[in-house]
């Protein structure tokens, strides 16, 4: 299927692995022409440099996603190399675990300054190009705890996540209805057990806590919560990502889409 994207300016955060690398993959193999947001200034030039042995246009804005400026200086480097930004994935954080009364307030405030203030700073930085053209896409890279909160006898305290993704998800619903008039799209893919190193990182230090091993772990993890008996993989998210992005999903908006193997039951 021709997406209908070639050409199309992409700004793509946490790019440099896991979910973001695949996205960055992926709309790189459509045409698009990338540019790359990441805190790890090595890790992001050799993702770009791959991307570039691949005839793949691609530039580069390294910083702490947790800095509002980034996002501004990012869309400007994008639209001095390659034009505005047509595309914006939102990736990269994961608020740490924690119990309801473990955690501070400083804690609330950082998980939702990272999935909140940050997504609308990114989409400040994008938006106002994408309204004068007319066409846009916003994507935001969620988890299931959105729609089906962890629960502390059954996973692990995550209340971080719980509270400050429903709060994201708000936002994007709310982003959507108000961006909808200009052809702007603003949608959330839901992710659950994701084979990335951050969810690596995440199951040995539970598993650490339990006195078991990582394998261990992650196969109970798997066989207790998964319908599909598996970790899903970073391309599978990125093609999801990729599709909201094209021509063809441009009557989609508003959206949370589940890709997380059937963990979430609700209807």
């Amino acid at each position: 299927m021709d997406l209908g994207i070639a050409g199309r300016t992409a700004l793509i955060c946490g790019a440099s692995r896991g979910i973001g690398s695949a996205i960055a993959d992926a709309l790189g193999n459509e045409g698009c022409r990338l540019l790359l947001i990441g805190r790890g200034a090595d890790a992001l030039a050799a993702k770009a440099g791959e991307l570039a042995e691949r005839g793949v246009e691609v530039a580069v804005e390294t910083g702490d996603m947790n800095d509002l400026t980034l996002y501004a200086r990012a869309a400007a480097r994008a639209a001095d190399r390659f034009g505005p930004v047509d595309i914006a994935i939102f990736n990269g954080f994961s608020p740490p675990p924690g119990g309801a009364l473990e955690v501070s307030a400083v804690d609330f405030e950082r998980a939702h300054h990272q999935l909140v203030i940050c997504f609308a700073a990114l989409v400040a930085a994008v938006a106002p190009a994408m309204r004068c053209r007319r066409w846009g896409r916003i994507v935001t890279i969620g988890s299931n705890v959105a729609r089906q909160p962890f629960r502390t006898e059954q996973d692990t305290a995550y209340v971080l996540a719980n509270t400050a993704r429903i709060a994201a998800l708000g936002l994007s619903k709310t982003l959507a209805n108000e961006l909808a008039v200009d052809g702007i799209t603003v949608n959330t893919i839901l992710t659950g057990a994701i084979a990335t190193e951050t969810a690596m990182s995440w199951a040995a230090a539970r598993a650490a806590e339990m006195g078991t091993t990582s394998d261990a772990f992650i196969a109970r993890f798997i066989d207790e919560r998964v319908p599909m008996r598996r970790m899903g993989l970073p391309t599978e998210i990125a093609s999801l990502a990729a599709f909201l992005c094209s021509d063809q999903a441009g009557y989609t908006t508003g959206d949370s889409i589940l890709c997380d193997g059937g963990v979430v039951a609700g209807v």
